[in-house]
């Protein structure tokens, strides 16, 4: 079998440009998400409430057996946790629920997928890519459930880099906003607002789907070995841009 790839949040934009990026260079993906959506890229879908696989442990064991069945004796080249869950919301107290379920999708999922299936990710050479967001360090009024998660996030990285040493290879991407039809969709009734958020960033625009993806299969080469436990900024420059009054 060629080499193994599982991949989560597979039926959203980000995920589908992952798993095509991956199965074009001959991985065969498995892939993870809470609603199917039929995608040529896809050799194993498996549909999942990754909040339910945190607090179920039948759920959590399902899953992992059907993962493990799907590779067989082979090992796993590549994990890439692209599942998230945004709330927002400015109302305090938040929900606690919805902070939970952010914290679950967000962090402990992509944490459970990984230490279930350490002992099957290829020695040395494999790699765990966590897609974390710009809003680890840089938020914006309404986001403190996804910001509070991202840096959770950028934190496993850290630390189970340090705690898994050479056994594999993880980091972290954390990109600003990402040209997906969901995004888009947002600025219909006001595109105006759409080529506003594109002027702020120093390049004029913002990130691709493609881009993002072909950014993780970068970091998934074994060339680039040294590169573990980093939190890898990928926001155009907006992240080092102050905007303040005239």
């Amino acid at each position: 079998m060629s080499n193994l790839a599982v991949i989560t949040g597979t039926s959203g934009a980000l995920g589908t440009a992952i798993a095509k990026r991956f199965k074009q260079s001959g991985y065969t993906v498995c892939g993870l998400d809470i609603r199917d959506k039929e995608n040529t890229d896809i050799d194993l879908f498996i549909e999942v409430d990754l909040s339910r696989f945190v607090i179920d442990e039948q759920t959590k064991s399902e899953v992992i057996a059907q993962i493990r069945n799907w590779a067989g004796g082979n090992t796993i080249r590549t994990i890439i946790n692209n599942a998230a869950y945004q709330y927002v919301s400015q109302s305090h107290p938040i929900d606690v629920n919805e902070m939970l379920k952010s914290y679950n999708v967000n962090v402990v999922a992509p944490y459970l997928l990984i230490a279930s299936l350490a002992d099957q990710i290829t020695k040395s050479i494999g790699c765990v890519v966590n897609v974390g967001s710009i809003h680890s360090r840089l938020t914006k009024p309404g986001f403190l459930a996804y910001s509070t998660t991202k840096a959770a996030l950028s934190a496993l990285t850290r630390g189970l880099a340090i705690d898994y040493e050479d056994r594999f290879r993880i980091n972290c991407i954390e990109p600003a906003a990402i040209s997906t039809p969901m995004l888009v969709d947002g600025f219909k009734s006001n595109p105006e607002k759409l080529d506003e958020l594109e002027s702020y960033h120093p390049q004029k625009r913002i990130s691709t789907p493609d881009e993002i993806a072909e950014m993780i299969y970068q970091l998934n080469s074994s060339k680039i070995r040294f590169l573990h436990g980093s939190c890898i900024d990928m926001s155009g420059g907006i992240s080092s841009r102050l905007y303040d009054p005239i």
